[in-house]
């Protein structure tokens, strides 16, 4: 059922809003835009069969697409979380709170359609209209990510004096109560971000040794335009530095600046790991609830003094866990 405000009506995806999304995309990015099953109806509907893709869009009195927001498949573990993201309104209907519109409907009604049990979303820091938004729908923070995107990516809008860093929130749909284990470096840290997260879990001190001879296990992205890599590991092995080493070397030749690393909480090692990560200058990130269907954390670092001074955040949580990572990251700058 679609919801109509004024002239502005939010509706769920159907085939025939395929060649309005693509034109909106087109109007405001070319043919830039990532995702590129948003150019093209009969691919936007084969991902929106599969499960990958579901887009809201707005409509205005003619019946023609303005704006479209969507949730999408984002994990590479795990396929019930997905993420909030691809919003877009066209510049001439910015400004009647189209945007607020279409998230409202894609988390409060879009979420009950479809077998979904996290969605997460990132929202930038070089202003806080979008954290107000986000934590206003029962999203909660639980990290943050310095610097993530390039400065380069607001020259336009002029809005950022450097890189720009994001809040993650998540919202839980559906919980899976577990235990986790916590490196003891960060056992305040954890306590708090799990504070109020409405998720039943069992925080227990991570003392294991890693295996001998384990192998670790993993896959990267790089996002070249950004700079980031983001490294996910399945499973940690003894050669857990080494093989984080050998990712780096891989990519710094390729200007990397910023290296983003997530694991597993269910892992009784996982402390052993975290250990080795800051001594190489990682630091905390926050957690990832469902990441690999049990909980995650990540570890940043960042190659060149963080943009601090840029990141403006809305909620006290979230500036509590600024205060952290940024304390981590001066405990582990050598």
């Amino acid at each position: 059922m679609a919801t109509t405000d004024k002239e502005i009506t939010i509706d769920k995806y159907r085939r025939e809003y395929g060649k309005g999304i693509a034109k909106c995309f087109s109007e405001v990015y070319g043919d830039g835009y990532p995702i590129k099953s948003v150019y093209d109806p009969d691919m936007l509907q084969e991902e929106f069969i599969k499960g990958n893709f579901y887009p809201v869009v707005a409509l205005n009195d003619r019946n023609e697409v303005i704006g479209v927001m969507a949730i999408y498949r984002s994990s590479p573990v795990y396929h019930k979380i997905y993420e909030a993201g691809a919003g877009i309104v066209l510049p001439e209907y910015r400004g009647k709170n189209i945007a607020t519109m279409l998230f409202q409907y894609l988390s409060e009604r879009l979420s009950g359609e479809f077998e979904l049990e996290e969605i997460f979303g990132e929202s930038v820091c070089n202003h806080t209209k979008i954290q107000k938004m986000v934590v206003h729908n029962g999203y909660l923070e639980t990290g943050i990510e310095i610097d993530l995107m390039p400065f380069e990516a607001y020259t336009r809008e002029a809005s950022s004096s450097g890189r720009v860093s994001t809040t993650i929130h998540f919202l839980c749909l559906k919980d899976k109560p577990q235990d986790i284990f916590v490196p003891e470096v960060y056992t305040k840290e954890l306590e708090f971000l799990y504070l109020d997260s409405k998720r039943k879990r069992t925080l227990i001190p991570s003392k294991a040794d890693i295996p001998s001879d384990s192998i670790t296990t993993g896959n990267h992205s790089f996002f070249e335009f950004a700079r980031v890599n983001r490294l996910t590991i399945t499973t940690i092995g003894e050669d857990i530095g080494s093989f984080i080493e050998n990712v780096e070397k891989r990519l710094i030749v390729k200007g990397m600046y910023v290296s983003q690393v997530f694991l597993r909480l269910d892992c009784s090692w996982i402390g052993r790991a975290i250990d080795v990560l800051r001594t190489k200058g990682y630091f905390l990130g926050g957690t990832l609830p469902r990441w690999f269907d049990a909980d995650g954390i990540f570890m940043q670092k960042i190659y060149g003094k963080p943009n601090w001074d840029g990141i403006n955040l809305y909620s006290s949580r979230a500036k509590k866990i600024l205060t952290f990572i940024r304390a981590d990251w001066e405990r582990t700058q050598h």
